[in-house]
């Protein structure tokens, strides 16, 4: 007995030795609980990780940001720390808009600045089409709206790099393997950053694996560039210069199709942009939020 309390009061001393953004919380939002960190004041700035993440992904943003604005960084459901798939699992891109809407609405945040990457920005662009009124900017890395591309010919080489992604990914997936899923995807959109990756930050790439698959596999709805043009909030793209073809041409596409889009491109960086080049992401991302 004596063991077990020593445990939790070293736990506990940990945990209020962390800095107040590194201790998680969580909220009920559309029915999912919802593991999110917060740091900061002012504006409110909430950021929405991609596939293969969760929170943990924005580590080298929190405290930038946290110096001019109220940072929110949360899980997307089933990935870490909250509850896995289940059977009926639901990650389609509808559901998690109405997760990131009852989320700004049950922190009554609204309208928030929303920086969103990949799956994640794809989450954020659904969210300022559908709830406007939530949405006062949005900065978008390489989001997962390939529909702004229109109808690619087989014989396209954003066709066929595509394609080769999906299959690549699917294999891995029938293999069963956490890690070969991970570093297959990572060689397409992130080349060399896998290998070279911490081992924290390989520990959340993998304990992200089941929600990735349900993110790579749920049936997304079409966004055109039409859709794009109803878009009100004035928004930031962000390209990566050592990022896949079509993810640099989806952001450079989706720059010109909405109606108060611009276009940043951060040369050296690849997908996991906010990772690998954190001081280029976050003066862009300043930059923007400071002229609005």
């Amino acid at each position: 007995m004596h063991r077990v309390i020593d445990y939790a009061l070293t736990v506990l001393l940990f945990l209020t030795a962390l800095p107040l953004w590194a201790q998680p919380r969580s909220l009920d939002a559309n029915g999912q609980q919802l593991t999110y960190i917060e740091a900061g004041a002012g504006p409110s700035v909430v950021l929405v990780h991609g596939s293969v993440a969760d929170y943990r992904e924005w580590a080298r943003q929190i405290e930038p940001l946290a110096a001019r604005y109220r940072v929110i960084a949360y899980s997307r459901r089933y990935h870490w720390p909250n509850a896995a798939p289940g059977q009926n699992a639901d990650a389609t891109l509808p559901r998690q808009a109405e997760d990131l809407a009852a989320l700004i609405e049950a922190l009554k945040i609204a309208p928030a600045h929303v920086v969103g990457h990949s799956y994640g920005g794809a989450t954020a662009l659904l969210l300022a089409r559908r709830r406007p009124d939530l949405v006062h900017t949005l900065v978008l890395a390489e989001p997962a709206v390939g529909g702004v591309l229109g109808e690619l010919a087989k014989d396209d080489p954003l066709a066929k790099e595509g394609q080769e992604v999906r299959v690549a990914v699917r294999e891995a997936i029938a293999s069963g393997s956490a890690e070969r899923i991970v570093s297959t995807y990572a060689a397409r959109v992130a080349p060399g950053e896998f290998e070279k990756a911490t081992g924290e930050a390989r520990d959340m790439l993998l304990a992200n694996v089941a929600a990735f698959q349900l993110d790579f596999g749920s049936p997304r709805p079409p966004f055109n560039c039409d859709d794009a043009r109803l878009v009100e909030a004035p928004t930031l793209v962000i390209a990566g210069g050592r990022s896949a073809m079509g993810l640099q041409r989806i952001a450079e596409t989706l720059a010109r199709c909405l109606k108060a889009g611009q276009l940043a491109k951060l040369p050296t960086a690849t997908h996991w942009m906010q990772s690998d080049q954190p001081q280029a992401f976050n003066e862009a991302v300043l930059g923007f939020l400071s002229k609005h």
